[in-house]
């Protein structure tokens, strides 16, 4: 627009007469100026003159080259000589000095009078202000280069990146995807894009339409999600990915949906190959527990089974469970640093073989400690005999002191024991058992922790019977002893129901309880 003003301004002023040029020149919005035919300025309008803030008499002759920019002298004095010597219009852009010292650019044209012969007599010219157009001009520029420089960065993260992207739109059809995401179906990506998702994945699509609808509906992300499927041409592995979805906006309104997955199958088999490893060893150690004491045999798993049951019922994750269930398998593995005779003796124990015994519970955390396991089994393994009134060991602790994978076992591990059978005793039975528990929950035993066990054992969900079977049974006491509360068992095994429930190879021993 400031260029078509300006050349419509020269032709209108080149063929006014000298005296109507002067009082048009006067009243125009920008600068107007007129230089002899060797170039030497002779005139300034009125606005030219407020715009410099110079005198006239400091702009006449080639004085005007003071009020441009340094770095573009030569742009505007090369253009004014060539103009001079072809007669050609001048036709320029350069930065002028204002009044406040700032330099803005002007576009800046000239055209020569000639007289009937056609020699020059003068020139007359203008200059329009172009800084803001040409700013605006920078601007487009700029957020063009950024956004060639996103697009770019973004087609190259989609090519060369481990993450599989793509984006669909709101009639679910695959407008985007790069090769990593494309290549897991068994395809390209442009065979791919056009197509319904459900037409790629038809397995998932049941799982992924009301994910998509819900990320539509809501406007909201939804992030990490794992999926697991099989994949064309790859047999029975299951591929596992985690996936996440966002709301992609334009204008404030939701266009469709982006879609990041992220291959995590290598990460999955190599967890369940560490957790069956680990499993393994856990079994190994307990089985090597169990062949040295045979009168527990089978206590550990039976006891695991228990806590995976209770984890269940009280509301712990899975892996939670599976800690627990893991830690409650080689709870007992402490004894191994126990002489055989005291664990197998068939007579009350003396005060100092009991608290050897009750040793087992830091020989067994000290064994297991140096090894990484996912849970805590270490501190439960350590924990497993603690009270909730501080009347365990070995570090007396007290209720939240007590972590819940040590409660949990603490309850089954007090249930297996009365209920099987002992060489100083009988087995007690399940309900003597429960009555222990009930007698003393919110006390000794966490309160959820020991309602669950009620309920499992009283629900039929779990049996003493239908636990697996310990290798030695026995229905009946040994050499006449009585079975009852404060009374005794087998060959001198005292029985308590309100101990502080501690070792069941040494039930009632100190009057300290009934757990193994």
């Amino acid at each position: 627009m400031a260029e078509r003003t300006s050349t419509a301004f020269l032709e209108k002023t080149s063929i006014m007469r000298h005296e109507d040029f002067f009082v048009f020149a006067e009243t125009v919005p920008h600068i107007v100026w007129m230089a002899s035919a060797q170039g030497d300025v002779e005139y300034f309008n009125r606005e030219g003159l407020e715009y410099t803030g110079e005198a006239l008499e400091s702009t006449l002759g080639s004085s005007w080259i003071d009020l441009v920019h340094p770095d573009d002298i030569e742009t505007a004095t090369s253009a004014w000589t060539d103009a001079l010597a072809h007669g050609t219009p001048y036709e320029v852009e350069y930065r002028l000095r204002r009044h406040d010292g700032a330099f803005r650019w002007h576009r800046v044209q000239a055209v020569a009078l000639r007289d009937a012969a056609g020699e020059i007599q003068q020139w007359i010219g203008e200059a329009t202000d172009i800084n803001d157009e040409r700013e605006g001009q920078a601007r487009v520029r700029l957020a063009e280069r950024r956004t060639a420089e996103t697009v770019t960065l973004l087609e190259t993260l989609q090519r060369n990146a481990p993450v599989g992207f793509g984006f669909i739109d709101r009639d679910f059809r695959i407008v985007r995807v790069n090769d990593m995401l494309a290549a897991a179906r068994g395809d390209s990506a442009d065979a791919q894009v056009g197509h319904l998702v459900k037409e790629v994945v038809p397995t998932l699509w049941p799982t992924l339409e009301p994910i998509y609808q819900r990320v539509l509906a809501t406007g909201e992300d939804v992030v990490n999600l794992e999926l697991s499927t099989l994949l064309p041409g790859d047999g029975d592995r299951v591929h596992h990915s985690l996936n996440s979805y966002y709301p992609v906006r334009l204008d404030g309104e939701i266009i469709g949906i982006g879609l990041v997955v992220v291959d995590i199958t290598e990460r999955i088999e190599a967890e369940e190959a560490q957790r069956q490893l680990t499993s393994a060893a856990v079994g190994a150690i307990a089985a090597a527990v169990e062949a040295r004491d045979p009168y527990t045999a089978g206590h550990q798993r039976r006891v695991a089974t228990i806590c995976r049951a209770i984890a269940a019922e009280i509301g712990l994750t899975d892996d939670e469970a599976e800690g627990i269930e893991l830690a409650a398998t080689i709870h007992d593995i402490g004894k191994l640093g126990v002489p055989l005779e005291i664990l197998a003796c068939p007579r009350r124990l003396a005060p100092a073989e009991f608290e050897l015994v009750k040793t087992h519970s830091q020989i067994g955390r000290d064994i297991v400690a140096g090894i990484k396991f996912t849970w805590p089994v270490a501190e439960m393994i350590l924990q497993h005999h603690e009270r909730l009134d501080g009347s365990g060991y070995p570090r007396g602790l007290h209720d939240e002191q007590i972590i819940m994978g040590a409660r949990v076992i603490a309850v089954a591990d007090t249930v297996e024991a009365m209920g099987s059978h002992r060489p100083y005793r009988a087995a007690l039975g399940i309900d003597a058992a429960l009555a222990e528990i009930a007698a003393n929950r919110g006390r000794l035993y966490d309160d959820d922790v020991a309602g669950a066990c009620i309920t499992l054992f009283r629900d039929g969900r779990l049996t003493l019977e239908t636990l697996e079977p310990p290798s030695r049974q026995a229905s009946t006491s040994t050499s006449g002893g009585t079975v009852g509360t404060g009374g005794t068992g087998g060959t001198g095994g005292t029985v308590g129901t309100g101990g502080t429930g501690d070792t069941g190879d040494t039930v009632g021993i100190s009057a300290v309880g009934t757990s193994t």
